[in-house]
């Protein structure tokens, strides 16, 4: 597994990293399966792991640090993200110091750490003041109890207030933006958002770089019973068969060209990502289906295949 610079920061990530939304903690709760997949993610040279207080209302933030104790703490990195809305109080969702300092003592409880080292926030709360922003997150780092911060799914004019304010402080500013990203979901290239990560240093990191598995062909014949979209209720969650709907063109010219040149789905849409210098956060159900993904960083793929993907108007 290679590791690469954030951004321009001097923090080395391995290529891939392992996400924890929507497996652990909501489709399954059970310590036993956390512990598998995170072990599978270790011994695939996998040492960047990413959760959040809100998935599985804390759990995967739970299962997840428990799963690590067995590694040295200095040999991964540890992301995890506050300001989503995780109850009814007004005090617990949103950018304000009362809510940023209050969920990361909780996180930090949750995984049984004394610092995380990305801390994200998640999601930009529309008028929220930059400069409390922008001091409370270098306060945490301050404090010691997380070595940089970062955005996810900041829009690109929130971005530029946030670096300006940093620049005018004297702060330390984001280190990288993580955004949904993958062949069919684009919006970050058409946004100004990477455009705005690549002119200032912020590292770019995709979730969903299989378009929650859409991409890679498994649900041309119909809905597997082990799929997403066959577990929806399960883990109350609906939003795949919609990402398909909106996506169904550039989704089933895909699987389609991925048939033609006899290339992996999974391979061509990790890929594709790692092409761009985007670093995906990848999720598993179950560790084989890790390792077939993760595999796609030797795959060889015909540069026909990628040629066909550029020139498409979709």
């Amino acid at each position: 597994m290679e590791f690469v610079r954030l951004g321009s920061s001097n923090l080395e990530i391995s290529k891939i990293t392992f996400g924890t939304a929507l497996t652990i903690g909501t489709e399954s709760s059970e310590a036993g399966y956390a512990e598998q997949l995170i072990d599978c993610a270790w011994r695939l040279g996998i040492r960047s792991f990413d959760t959040s207080n809100n998935y599985g209302l804390g759990q995967a933030e739970a299962h997840l640090g428990r799963a690590l104790k067995k590694y040295p703490r200095a040999e991964y990195v540890l992301s995890s993200k506050g300001s989503w809305p995780i109850g009814e109080s007004p005090y617990h969702k949103g950018l304000s110091r009362k809510h940023i300092l209050w969920a990361l003592e909780q996180s930090l409880k949750r995984l049984e750490m004394e610092y995380i080292d990305i801390y994200y926030a998640h999601r930009y709360t529309p008028g929220a003041s930059m400069p409390e922003i922008a001091r409370t997150f270098n306060y945490l780092i301050a404090w010691n109890k997380i070595r940089y911060w970062a955005t996810s799914e900041w829009p690109a004019s929130a971005l530029e207030e946030c670096f300006a304010t940093c620049r005018a402080l004297g702060l330390e500013t984001p280190v990288t933006e993580q955004f949904i990203y993958s062949y069919a979901i684009r919006k970050a290239e058409n946004n100004g958002v990477s455009e705005f990560c690549l002119k200032n240093g912020m590292g770019r990191l995709a979730f969903g770089p299989l378009a929650q598995g859409l991409l890679t062909g498994k649900y041309k014949n119909g809905v597997p019973s082990d799929s997403r979209i066959a577990k929806s209720k399960l883990i109350n969650y609906d939003k795949t068969i919609n990402i398909y709907n909106q996506n169904k063109g550039r989704i089933d010219f895909f699987v389609e060209a991925c048939e033609r040149y006899g290339v992996k789905g999974c391979h061509a849409a990790m890929q594709w990502c790692l092409r761009r210098g985007i670093l995906p956060v990848l999720g598993a159900s179950k560790p084989a289906q890790l390792e077939e993904n993760v595999s796609a960083l030797d795959a060889v793929i015909p540069e026909g295949f990628w040629n066909e993907l550029e020139e498409s108007k979709l």
